[in-house]
């Protein structure tokens, strides 16, 4: 049996406990804590000598959120926890300097219902998409560092933490430059399948007030959360 199938396997099994979890409405945090450590000790035991780091992280990621949804399990718990990781990431990146933008420039991570053209729910932008020259990704203007894609390598993001089934609807984090080592991180909720259908809805994707005041098709605001912040 191949590495990638015995990965595969295990995210089906962990992905079972949760449901059975959920159904049990009895069992107690502690529980939940000794099944986390007993996986993951079995992952690790399974996978060391392989050399497979991503593996056992992918393993103690799957069984987290089935913690994490056997306490909330919403799909807005969901997306909340989805926009903290790309949020923390996003800042991480810059402040080591491997994103490094002009002020008034933004960048964007979006995780929607609907998969892309690779098969993943990711999705995003940037302002330097129309002026490649304000945001740098390690080094090299925007779209010569491979536009979003290098975007998305340039964190510390694995793509399985990203991966996550959405009931409806896509949540991103948008960070914008004020210059001055200053920066404001928007967190958006939208009810379409994709961000590009939200877009049809008349909000402008490429301008950050239009995101910031624009209502989601049911009439709830677009932006649901904002803190600014300093490098």
């Amino acid at each position: 049996m191949s590495k990638t199938i015995e990965v595969e396997d295990m995210s089906r099994i962990f992905r079972g406990l949760g449901r059975k979890l959920r159904d049990q409405a009895a069992q107690g945090i502690v529980e939940y804590a000794l099944i986390l450590a007993f996986v993951v000790g079995v992952a690790a035991a399974i996978f060391a000598n392989g050399g497979l780091a991503d593996a056992i992280g992918e393993a103690y990621f799957q069984v987290s959120e089935v913690i994490s949804n056997a306490i909330n399990g919403s799909n807005e718990a969901k997306q909340q926890r989805i926009q903290d990781r790309l949020d923390k990431a996003l800042r991480e990146a810059i402040k080591n300097g491997n994103i490094v933008m002009d002020s008034g420039a933004w960048i964007e991570i979006d995780v929607q219902q609907d998969k892309n053209k690779k098969g993943n729910y990711v999705d995003g932008g940037s302002s330097a998409a129309g002026k490649p020259s304000s945001v740098k990704v390690k080094g090299q203007n925007y779209m010569a560092a491979g536009g979003f894609e290098g975007l998305w390598q340039s964190t510390s993001l694995k793509m399985y933490e990203m991966n996550i089934e959405q009931e409806s609807g896509w949540a991103g984090v948008r960070i914008v430059s004020n210059g001055n080592g200053s920066y404001t991180s928007y967190y958006y909720r939208g009810d379409a399948s994709t961000v590009q259908n939200q877009k049809q809805s008349g909000i402008d994707y490429t301008n950050t007030s239009s995101m910031n005041t624009g209502n989601r098709m049911d009439g709830t605001p677009l932006k649901v959360w904002e803190d600014t912040w300093t490098k």
